[in-house]
């Protein structure tokens, strides 16, 4: 059976909800880097979030984060991924209404990470940016109810065979750079 828009919505907006519970510090972290991740980095080009399937119905009516789309085949993305890939990217960063801030906003700076056993964890996101996030550089303790909350989200999210396929890619993609990655969950 095949899930409709509303539903899909609706899932979503649980998500966004759920997270929305939790912090990864007990504190505004964006206090220590001037809210870095949020801005527009000059000479940097524009920063833009890839969305997860179905995420993009948040945005739909949105007037403070711009949604576009790319094709799959112009990018690296896994083989299941046909047709659009959504991107969101706020409109006056970083004054952006954070009650639709994308799954990978709120579960930062963690990101899911599948070994080549298959085992599902959550690790550092140590992806080069055009900023660095304190948090990772100085390995701040991240609250313990965040990361049970992130974990179990993820662990949803990666039922999804398309979430799976793209986070098993970019597992691999870690892996064969021979990335070196902490493990926190």
């Amino acid at each position: 059976m095949e899930i409709t828009a509303e539903e899909m919505k609706k899932s979503i907006e649980k998500i966004y909800e759920r997270l929305d519970e939790v912090s990864p510090v007990d504190f505004d972290c964006g206090k220590l880097c001037g809210e870095v991740c949020c801005k527009d980095l000059e000479g940097e080009g524009e920063l833009a979030l890839y969305l997860l399937p179905g995420e993009e119905l948040m945005y739909e009516e949105s007037d403070e984060f711009e949604l576009y789309y790319i094709d799959s085949s112009e990018i690296k993305y896994p083989h299941s991924w046909k047709g659009q890939i959504y991107l969101v990217k706020c409109v006056n960063p970083p004054r952006c209404d954070r009650s639709i801030r994308p799954i990978q906003c709120r579960t930062f700076p963690l990101i899911p990470h599948i070994t080549k056993n298959g085992e599902f964890h959550l690790i550092f996101d140590e992806t080069e940016f055009p900023y660095e996030c304190p948090i990772v550089r100085d390995h701040i303790k991240l609250n313990h109810d965040f990361l049970k909350v992130t974990y179990e989200i993820w662990m949803k999210l990666i039922t999804n065979p398309l979430v799976y396929d793209l986070i098993d890619m970019d597992s691999r993609m870690r892996d064969n750079r021979k990335t070196n990655y902490e493990i926190v969950v």
